[in-house]
Formats: C-alpha cells, sequence, structure tokens
C-alpha cells in the first residue's frame, strides 16, 4: 500500500455567493481544501473524494499534483472530504483524515434542478436524459445553454454541475 506522508489541512475555507437565476437567488458555495504536499519522488498525484454521508464519497475528483482544491457551486448541506496520494504506479494510498463543511441557505430551485426537489444530482440527468429522447415534457426547463433547445450539450453542463465542475449557469 502507498503511504502518503502528508495530512490533510483542517481549515476549510467557505466562500459563499448567490446566483442569480431567474430572479431567484440561489445559494451555493465554494469549499476550498488545503492539505500538507507528499514529498516523495514519486507522487503522481491527489484525488479529493466527498458526499454528504461521513465516509460515504459519492463523487471524486483528480486533481493532479496540487496539494489543495476548490469545490465549486455546492448547494446547501454538510459535506464530508477526504484526500488520497497515488504515485507512478497507480497505487493509491489510504483517506486522509476526513474534514466536513456546512454550506448554509436552503435548498434551491435552480435551473438545474429539474426535479424541483432541491438537489442537484443523478436523477436530474435522468430527467434531462427523457426530455431529450421525448418521454418526458418540462416547458420551459432543461435549455442550460440558452440556445433554445433541449439537447446533448445540455447533459454535458449539468452532468459537469453534478461532478461539480462548474456552477449551474441559471
Amino acid at each position: 500500500m502507498y503511504a502518503p506522508s502528508w495530512r490533510l489541512v483542517r481549515r476549510i475555507l467557505v466562500t459563499s455567493f448567490a446566483l442569480i437565476a431567474c430572479g431567484t437567488a440561489v445559494l451555493a458555495a465554494d469549499i476550498k481544501l488545503a492539505w500538507d504536499a507528499n514529498t516523495e519522488s514519486d507522487l503522481a498525484g491527489y484525488k479529493v473524494y466527498y458526499g454528504t454521508v461521513s465516509g460515504a464519497y459519492g463523487t471524486v475528483i483528480s486533481v493532479g499534483n496540487q496539494p489543495n482544491y476548490t469545490v465549486t457551486g455546492l448547494p446547501a448541506g454538510t459535506y464530508y472530504f477526504a484526500v488520497t496520494a497515488y504515485n507512478t504506479e497507480g497505487l493509491e494510498s489510504g483517506f486522509s483524515n476526513e474534514v466536513s463543511a456546512t454550506v448554509s441557505g436552503t435548498p434551491s430551485t435552480s435551473a438545474c434542478d429539474l426535479n424541483a426537489d432541491g438537489v442537484i444530482n443523478a436523477v436530474d440527468l435522468q430527467v434531462l436524459i427523457n426530455v431529450i429522447l421525448g418521454t418526458q415534457t418540462l416547458p420551459g426547463k432543461g435549455d442550460l445553454n440558452a440556445d433554445g433547445r433541449v439537447d446533448v450539450l445540455d447533459l454535458q453542463i449539468l452532468a459537469n454541475v453534478i461532478l461539480g465542475l462548474h456552477a449551474c449557469p441559471f
């Protein structure tokens, strides 16, 4: 097993911001993570894991060799984070100490929350797929890139929002 020589810094910076979507304020936050760098010569990179349940990380992001990362566009809720290091042979360390952060506010109904349950997740992806396939209609919803149609480009935007790569555009 790959043994890293770093630990996750317990300091998490939360920067909240309001996005405006069709006149409705949508609360989201950026969570800034930082950890002590691994000094081993065969370090290939780090992975940030996070989820809404302690010890159960539904999302993993490979962040390269940088000893910090900002997870963007998280809606209200409590999030748990851990980091691993991996080497040039692909061996991955165990999880760092877990840290958590709470994004305050009420769950939103942004343009990306297609089923209006207050959470942007895989269910919204399925709804958008159904709209694209023509098995479901959502008048006035789903056109996330504002090009006048609901298509695979909107699906890509929504997937990036769910993965935490981008905030919802509206």
